[in-house]
């Protein structure tokens, strides 16, 4: 019986280093890598259309327009980012006495707000816990005004935004000859820049 228990002994002995020899393998360890390369700061927009007036001088008028503003943050960077716009005046020439006289209707005539519209790829950006700024009532000019603007670490993805534009159309116009007229019909034209800028 004991020479039995002696050789059960050896044979496990013999197996334990083999098993050793596996975890050893086991713990082999690789490291590998993957690139991630940023895509860039994007942004889209529908043209923001007047609506037409019809003159009544004995009231106030206003003519609305409104756009769809799209921005895409995929540069990986969570640098935050922001849309300015700058305008033209808006203007019409018309033949006066044989000569081309431009009349003005100021760019600071038009005041524009923005909506947050929803995220359509990417984390909603929660506005009301101040992750960035919407524009309220901003007076537009020839100087860059925030549509809207998000903080670091906010904003990445595809974002859809509302901007509702209104013009308090003038009751007299001065002429580049200096002359002052009523509102003039026609087709008034201004040029709109946008702009997407990194960081709020």
């Amino acid at each position: 019986m004991k020479k039995i228990v002696f050789t059960f002994l050896t044979a496990l002995v013999l197996m334990l280093p083999i098993s050793s020899a596996f975890a050893a393998d086991a713990a082999n360890v690789d490291e590998s890598e993957v690139v991630v390369t940023g895509a860039g700061l994007q942004m889209t927009q529908t043209k923001p259309i007047f609506t037409d007036i019809t003159l009544d001088v004995k009231q106030n008028q206003t003519s609305a327009a409104a756009s769809n503003l799209y921005v895409l943050d995929a540069r990986g960077t969570a640098a935050g980012w922001g849309v300015v716009l700058r305008a033209t005046d808006f203007t019409l020439t018309k033949m006066v006495g044989g000569q081309a006289v431009t009349f003005v209707i100021p760019a600071s005539s038009v005041s524009f707000s923005t909506q947050y519209t929803n995220a359509i790829v990417g984390t909603p950006i929660d506005f009301q816990a101040a992750k960035g700024e919407l524009a309220v009532n901003q007076v537009l000019s020839s100087e860059d005004a925030r549509i809207v603007g998000v903080i670091p670490s906010e904003g990445a993805g595809t974002h859809q935004f509302g901007v509702s534009y209104t013009l308090n159309v003038p009751k007299i116009l001065t002429g580049s000859n200096g002359q002052h007229v009523g509102l003039l019909q026609g087709t008034y034209t201004s040029t709109f820049t946008y702009t997407a800028t990194a960081g709020l």
